[in-house]
This record gives C-alpha cells, sequence and structure tokens, in this order.
C-alpha cells in the first residue's frame, strides 16, 4: 500500500503540473485573440481618420480650384469691362465681377472651415497612427514569446503526459479509479498528505483512533472531512519521493 501511495503521491504532484500548464497553454490563443481585436480596432480609428482627412482635403482641393477658376473669369471679365463699348457689355462684365467676388468671398468661408478641420484632423490621425503602430510594434513583440511559450509548453505537456502514463500503470486500477473519481470533484486534488494529526489540505483534524491506523500504512484512507485519498506525511516512506 505504501507503494500505491507512494505512486499516487507522485501522479498528484504531476497531474498538477500538468493543470498549470494546460491552463497556461489553453490561455495563449485567447490572448492572441485579444490582441488582433485590440489591433483591429486601432486599425479601424485611424482608417476612419485618413478617410475624414482624405474627404476633407479633396473637399479642400475642389474648393481651391473652383477659386482659381473664378479668379480666371474675373480677370477676364474686367478686361471685358475696360474694354467694354456699350453700356450693355459694361452692365454685364461688371454684373459677374461682382457675382465673382461674392463667390470667392463666400468659398474663401468655406475653405477657412475646411484648412480648421484638415488640421484637426491630422492631428487626429497623427495621434491614432501613433498609438496603432506602437501597439502592434508591442502586439508583434508578444505574439512572438507566446508563439514561443506555446511551443515549450506543448512539449512540456507531452513529456509530462508521457510520464503520467508510466506512473499509472504500476497503479492498481481500482485504486486509479478511486483517484479519477475524486480528482475532478475536489478542484484536482485528490490525495491529502497528513501531518500531526491534520490534513494538510482541508486542514482538518483527523480523529486520533484513525489517525493512528493510518500511521500503520497498511490500508486506503480517506480523510473524514474532505473525502480525499491520505497519508502519513510524516513517514521516512514519503521522504524524497517528489
Amino acid at each position: 500500500m505504501v507503494e500505491q501511495l507512494r505512486l499516487l503521491v507522485r501522479l498528484q504532484a504531476v497531474d498538477k503540473v500538468l493543470f498549470d500548464l494546460q491552463t497556461e497553454h489553453d490561455a495563449i490563443p485567447g490572448r492572441l485573440a485579444e490582441l488582433g481585436l485590440e489591433e483591429e480596432r486601432l486599425a479601424a480609428i485611424l482608417g476612419k481618420a485618413q478617410a475624414e482627412l482624405d474627404e476633407v482635403a479633396a473637399r479642400r482641393k475642389e474648393m481651391e480650384t473652383e477659386n482659381e477658376n473664378i479668379r480666371t473669369r474675373l480677370r477676364r471679365a474686367e478686361n471685358r469691362l475696360m474694354g467694354s463699348k456699350s453700356q450693355k457689355e459694361y452692365r454685364a462684365a461688371n454684373a459677374e465681377i461682382d457675382e465673382g467676388k461674392d463667390a470667392l468671398k463666400s468659398n474663401d468661408d468655406v475653405l477657412m472651415e475646411l484648412m480648421e478641420r484638415q488640421e484637426a484632423l491630422e492631428a487626429q490621425k497623427n495621434k491614432a497612427e501613433t498609438e496603432f503602430n506602437e501597439f502592434q510594434s508591442g502586439a508583434n513583440e508578444e505574439r512572438a514569446k507566446l508563439e514561443a511559450r506555446s511551443q515549450k509548453l506543448g512539449k512540456e505537456i507531452q513529456r509530462l503526459t508521457k510520464d503520467r502514463a508510466g506512473l499509472c500503470d504500476g497503479i492498481d486500477r481500482e485504486l486509479m479509479e478511486q483517484y479519477d473519481f475524486i480528482r475532478p470533484r475536489r478542484q484536482g486534488v485528490a490525495l491529502a498528505g497528513v501531518s500531526q494529526g491534520i490534513c494538510l489540505v482541508c486542514r482538518m483534524q483527523i480523529p486520533p483512533q484513525q489517525f493512528n491506523e493510518l500511521q500503520r500504512q497498511d490500508k486506503l484512507m480517506a480523510c473524514p472531512s474532505c473525502r480525499r485519498i491520505i497519508y502519513w506525511a510524516d513517514s521516512e516512506s514519503f521522504e524524497g519521493v517528489l
């Protein structure tokens, strides 16, 4: 029985490490997904800022082109005004000049608004671009570390799984079934050492008579409180077992 319990102690230690490694390994895809989602979010913000900036810049260019065309028409109208030979030609040229000046004034007001808007959007886009680039740089570095860690964990899990199978081969089938039954129902811990009459997992006192029987190490026993398989942790039989 002692040798069986020694194997169980070693098995539980392996299972604990395996659980921690598997938990870490399983969390990596989720973290990679989080990085991807945040990168997409920042890229969308940057894309929106760039699109708005491009739209305003295009509108400003159109207005500037339109103003240049108006000025060209004004120069022609002024030339016609200077060379007009009749009141009709004079009034027509003068009206076109007035209309062109009004259009320029109106366009200049719009252009001023567009210039201010463009300046604000450029600052917004630059900020979004900086945030995206900084995050992407850090995310790429973290991805590389996570992928390397995932590979390392995978190899370690594979090695320990093989070790676990070897330990299980040496444990009686019924005892193994009992261990596997208890473990998921007790937060992954099916075995508990007892030291000085105290269960080292649930910290409850073992009845004196049961503790005396436990020290004989000749039969399988369970903690009356947490129902885990118990062994006498202070026994020389378990020194160096881990």
